[in-house]
């Protein structure tokens, strides 16, 4: 049996991560439908949790959205009670993001409600298994960031 070609592993590749994305969806459900928040607004909440104050561009940027997107997301997490808005300190036509108690409390509640879920999920998985799952994982992530600064890079050269 020959070995599979890498067009074939990274489709495998992409399946695992599908079936373990879809695993996820059971506790992001629960809290869409406690908070009426949809996955990207919890993303978004997520983001000024771990850095107040950032700008619509920095959430876009962070979200990979546009910041047209990102205005939408954040009039109905501001219309909610979960986000207020200030203008910048430092530059008067910015705007800056902070979480109001609200946004706060559902974003930690998602980040809780997930560790002990995935916490749950691992429990059959050795110590070693753990490990190699962080590393990946952290290698994933690494990689698509690269990515994702290589594309705005492109978009940014485009528009000049």
């Amino acid at each position: 049996m020959s070995k599979p070609s890498r067009a074939q592993r990274l489709d495998e590749a992409a399946t695992a991560l599908f079936g373990a994305s879809a695993l996820l969806d059971q506790v992001r459900l629960m809290i869409w439908d406690r908070e009426n928040l949809t996955v990207t607004q919890l993303r978004l909440l997520g983001h000024l949790l771990q850095q107040e104050g950032l700008s619509n561009a920095e959430l876009a940027e962070r979200l990979y959205v546009t910041r047209p997107s990102v205005s939408a997301l954040l009039e109905r997490l501001e219309r909610g009670g979960f986000i207020r808005r200030e203008v910048s300190s430092s530059d008067r036509r910015g705007i800056n993001i902070w979480l109001e108690p609200r946004g706060r409390a559902a974003v930690e509640s998602l980040r809780q409600e997930l560790r002990e879920y995935t916490s749950g999920l691992m429990d059959d998985m050795s110590d070693a298994e753990i490990d190699a799952f962080i590393s990946v994982v952290g290698r994933f992530v690494a990689s698509g960031r690269s990515r994702r600064s290589r594309d705005l890079a492109l978009e940014a050269n485009q528009t000049v």
